[in-house]
């Protein structure tokens, strides 16, 4: 019986301890599991040149892994994304990326798998925003008009399409609430950027000044900045619809463009080199955070964005054969060299 209760006692003790390491690894933290193969990590968007297969986008994982040509490899019978690949957004789940050709391939932005592509009520867009379940696509028209730019509204429930014309040179976009804010850049000319009242569909026009057009933009914390090629970094005031501040980039940096802001630190480029200064400062230096070598003609920063104090850079080379990306910290050393696809000219963050 002694015996008997020793054997009792045993099993109880093991099973107690069984139990209380059970409860103690319930209590751990759990591994986050990806939602796909290109979750954590980014895209690099290569537009390719006159023919739709040139063109590719390329995975990079957090864990540096490479992977060429995303789309074809998932989706080896879908119709192509079209020629001069120019974008691409997202929602919670699906990622939407722009041809220049007059199209939007829907895709899994996790699996990359294919599920529509929508043509119709485009006609050379360019880059798109999200607004409460709708996609909003700026298009520049006919390249011979400056009067005919309008936006895509796209239903995302079903993909219908209609147009809001807003009748400048269209080009980047970005929303702050229910407003979305383009940038209209006609060839240099025009100083203006437009924002749609995405409720009523009403546009406002905000005046730069002479000689100032915009050719980026971005949302900060709900602030609206843009950067001109005259070198001039304004907030945009949306209860006004007016320039709330103006900061002066030294005259000697010439060609400002790429307006990027990352962890309140804003960021440009100017030829091959990269500046910065902090949000809120009143001066901006004249010495570059980097600069890197490039041969090519027109193809310098022909991609560029800063993501959690990595500074990345598109190289396109000659345009005819594959271009180069390059990962480099925010205070100027160059951590990856990389081999792109034809054209790279946009990163994007999943």
């Amino acid at each position: 019986m002694k015996q008997f209760k020793k054997v009792l006692l045993l099993t109880l003790a093991t099973a107690f301890f069984l139990t209380s390491c059970s409860n103690d690894d319930d209590m751990t933290t759990p591994v986050s599991v990806p939602l796909g193969a290109y979750d954590n990590g980014y895209f690099v968007l290569n537009e390719g040149g006159g023919s739709s297969v040139t063109n590719s986008i390329t995975f990079v994982g957090d864990d540096g892994t490479t992977t060429e040509d995303v789309f074809r490899i998932e989706n080896p019978d879908a119709e192509e994304m079209g020629i001069f690949v120019q974008n691409i957004f997202f929602d919670a789940t699906r990622a939407f990326i722009v041809a220049g050709s007059g199209s939007i391939t829907v895709v899994n932005r996790y699996s990359f798998e294919y599920i529509t592509t929508i043509s119709t009520d485009l006609e050379s867009p360019r880059y798109g925003v999200i607004v409460n379940g709708k996609a909003y696509v700026t298009n520049n028209a006919s390249f011979a008009s400056v009067t005919d730019d309008f936006v895509t509204v796209i239903d995302l429930t079903n993909y219908s399409t209609s147009q809001v014309l807003i009748g400048n040179y269209l080009d980047r976009i970005a929303a702050v609430g229910t407003k979305v804010i383009t940038t209209n850049n006609q060839y240099g000319s025009e100083h203006s950027v437009s924002v749609i009242d995405t409720n009523t569909l009403a546009v406002t026009d905000i005046d730069l000044g002479a000689g100032n057009t915009s050719n980026s933009i971005v949302v900060n914390n709900n602030d609206v900045y843009v950067l001109t090629g005259s070198g001039k970094f304004m907030e945009i005031d949306l209860s006004s619809n007016a320039i709330a501040n103006t900061l002066e980039i030294p005259a000697s940096i010439l060609g400002t463009k790429n307006l990027n802001i990352d962890n309140n630190t804003v960021y440009f480029t100017s030829g091959a080199s990269v500046y910065g200064f902090g949000l809120g400062d009143t001066t901006v230096s004249i010495t570059p955070i980097l600069t890197y070598e490039s041969n090519s003609a027109f193809g310098v920063m022909y991609g560029f964005a800063v993501n959690n104090d990595v500074i990345y850079i598109g190289d396109a080379g000659d345009f005819a054969s594959n271009g180069s990306f390059y990962e480099y910290s925010t205070t100027g050393d160059l951590l990856s060299t990389n081999v792109a696809g034809l054209g790279p000219n946009g990163f994007y963050f999943n």
